[in-house]
């Protein structure tokens, strides 16, 4: 239905944040100096990296050790204040307290009459778009997650969310033992196949499709090669916008087709930083600090959380023909976790902006000349003369 219709003067805007973590005193804080930028889109995403429940049984080999996962039901009465249109749930704690856990925030949000993605009582049920009608035209979400343990994929008898996995190589540079590798990562071909016909039957439903992923390599702003990959692949089987996260890491942003990637969107509330020593599995003993930090000489150290506080709001325009304009608002946490709007005269508005359009460079098509207007960074604005 929406590949048969042409383009007309029906447009919503998105507006998307990447991760959130709710935890903050009263939850609905974490959003206080937010709400009305989120409010300023029809539609209004975030990624939530929590599970909403009293039951299940904690999975060591989770890694969430360190990490407040489970919380109280009641507290997911959060993301009604701004109110959020759909949420991701697909992410790599989604199977941290087990499929009981998983059930039970499925149906949180459900009470709350939020649509979710990505994660369900099945894989089909993972798998089912959340679409919604806002000013005459049908928008369809999916959601995936690359990102994850083998107990946390759904299947046809168990909850979870929906696999987009990705297989890792190594392959030497030169003769000297010890050298970096390049590191080759592929997308896994039957995930990739599954998401794109689920793509393809959500073209066929609605007049856009956009798809979320839990993706990449958390603390570091390099894209990975499978990423782009799929990112394509989705657009050429009918999905205008990808929104992607996990990183705690503002990322690239790449336009293909006319077509938008964010491929990181970074914090927008979480628990503040604190440069912790949480591990990355229990069981290997090895922290995320031993890992993703190092001093490569005496004195310069390597801080892999300096960027956790920053993240942003991405505000996508569509219309029937697809993305007409796609922007980006700045944010930065404060010391309680909560987002602040990055103003223009400020140093960080700088900072980041320059962040913005240096990490453009990491990927083949990333924008790396970025315009400011009315404090927002304008990735792209469609010629309708085309």
């Amino acid at each position: 239905m929406g590949s048969n219709r042409t383009a007309g003067s029906r447009c919503v805007t998105l507006a998307a944040a990447g991760d959130v973590s709710t935890g903050h005193t009263p939850p609905a804080s974490a959003f206080a100096y937010v709400t009305d930028a989120l409010r300023a889109g029809d539609l209004r995403f975030a990624q939530v990296e929590r599970l909403y429940t009293e039951r299940g049984t904690y999975q060591e080999s989770s890694g969430a050790l360190n990490f407040s996962v489970r919380q109280p039901p009641e507290t997911a009465a959060a993301f009604t204040t701004v109110p959020f249109s759909v949420l991701s749930l697909a992410s790599n704690y989604t199977g941290s307290w087990g499929p009981e856990a998983i059930k039970d925030t499925v149906d949180t949000f459900r009470q709350l009459d939020i649509p979710t993605i990505g994660v369900g009582y099945n894989l089909a049920e993972a798998r089912k778009p959340a679409i919604i009608e806002k000013h005459g035209l049908r928008i369809a979400f999916l959601g995936y997650c690359s990102v994850l343990l083998p107990q946390f994929w759904a299947t046809d008898e168990r909850a979870g969310c929906v696999p987009m996995r990705a297989h890792t190589f190594y392959e030497p540079y030169e003769f000297q033992p010890g050298s970096p590798a390049h590191i080759i990562t592929t997308p896994h071909q039957g995930d990739l196949d599954l998401l794109l016909d689920d793509v393809r039957a959500a073209k066929a439903a609605a007049d856009i499709v956009i798809v979320s992923l839990h993706w990449g390599l958390h603390f570091t702003p390099k894209v990975q090669e499978y990423q782009p990959i799929i990112a394509h692949a989705a657009i050429d089987a009918g999905a205008s916008v990808i929104l992607g996260h996990h990183s705690h890491q503002q990322q690239a942003v790449e336009i293909y087709n006319d077509a938008v990637i964010y491929y990181g969107l970074g914090n927008l509330a979480f628990h503040p930083r604190k440069g912790g020593h949480a591990l990355c599995m229990p069981n290997g003993g090895i922290t995320h600090k031993e890992l993703y930090s190092e001093e490569p000489e005496p004195g310069h150290y390597y801080d892999y959380r300096r960027h956790w506080n920053e993240g942003g709001i991405a505000y996508v325009e569509l219309d029937q023909g697809g993305v007409k304009r796609a922007e980006y608002l700045p944010t930065l946490m404060n010391a309680a976790g909560q987002a602040e709007i990055v103003l223009p005269a400020t140093a960080q508005f700088e900072t980041t902006h320059r962040y913005l359009e240096w990490v453009g460079k990491g990927v083949k098509g990333g924008v790396t000349s970025i315009p400011v207007r009315n404090g927002r960074f304008v990735y792209y604005e469609r010629n309708d003369q085309r």
